[in-house]
């Protein structure tokens, strides 16, 4: 199987974008794996939904003068999944390490928060290391969960395994098991609870974060939609209250983008389950990723 066999051409393209994969700075994939969830599931619906609501999306913006027809993307399609996860990781990888070394950007929509596992194997053997950050309302550092080792509970264990706790973060987190916060405390993980965000702020946070990463090399941000409150968020696999609220998300991606100036390599938005609202948090999904892609693409 050759590596465009991979994916899939998408009946409805991520900002109803026609650009040709050379003539693009961003490739948009989608990666509709739903196998191990626990709670609420329906993630594989996730990229088509995020799909659909780019079309709402209003062109400009005066909040942060986006210009969405002039964002540079080419929607490359859905990833062909397997219940296989890690066959459908290895695909992943192939897919990300190829458009990476291709000279794009990558934006990815999943599907569960496993697939970021699979986008960090990729970026490791496209550019040989990568520091992570992760929003997330959950800490997913337990070793295994329902008998499964990789999975969306165990993504960030799996994800420290492979590039190290110096080169992950996460933010927002505000529950966990007791097994995952004595890991984190052991290995020296750089955890920025939601209640810090709310107490110290934005900027208190971008500075731990450079400081903790350091400010060299390609970087990557995982946004699990579960970061941000159910009241903001419905539509995720697993609620938690006392998230954050989307002015707090855009506010930390655009900060965290603009201190690390052109070293965004990639994002992933997952845990979308857009069956359970009527639409808005999709449509905040893709307003907060195509505001990240934006200020990527457009550095003062």
């Amino acid at each position: 199987m050759s590596l465009r066999e991979l994916y899939t051409s998408p009946a409805l393209s991520f900002l109803a974008s026609e650009r040709p994969f050379e003539e693009a700075e961003w490739a948009f994939l989608g990666v509709p794996l739903d196998v191990s969830s626990s709670n609420r599931p329906g993630s594989r619906l996730g990229p088509l939904a995020i799909r659909q609501a780019s079309k709402a999306l209003e062109l400009h913006s005066l909040l942060t003068s986006s210009n969405l027809p002039s964002l540079s993307v080419c929607d490359v399609g859905d990833l062909h999944v397997s219940q296989d996860v890690a066959e459908t990781l290895r695909r992943l990888s192939l897919v990300v390490e190829e458009v990476l070394k291709a000279g794009k950007h990558l934006a990815i929509a999943g599907g569960e928060h496993t697939v970021t596992l699979g986008i960090v194997q990729g970026l490791k053997e496209a550019l040989g290391g990568v520091k992570v950050i992760m929003l997330d309302a959950h800490l997913d550092l337990r070793d295994e969960f329902l008998g499964q080792r990789i999975c969306h509970a165990t993504v960030a264990k799996r994800v420290l395994e492979a590039i190290g706790p110096g080169s992950l973060a996460i933010v927002g987190a505000r529950a966990c098991s007791e097994e995952e916060a004595e890991l984190a405390e052991d290995v020296g993980l750089l955890v920025i609870t939601s209640l810090e965000l709310r107490e110290k702020g934005i900027t208190w946070a971008v500075s731990k974060l450079e400081g903790f990463l350091g400010l060299s090399g390609a970087f990557h941000i995982s946004l699990d939609l579960d970061v941000l409150d159910p009241a903001f968020a419905p539509a995720v696999q697993t609620p938690e209250p006392f998230g954050i609220t989307p002015w707090e998300a855009l506010e930390l991606l655009l900060s965290l983008i603009r201190a690390r100036r052109g070293s965004l390599a990639s994002i992933d938005v997952v845990e979308l389950t857009p069956q359970y609202d009527t639409g808005q948090t999709a449509l905040l999904a893709a307003r907060l990723l195509v505001e990240a892609m934006w200020a990527a693409s457009h550095q003062a």
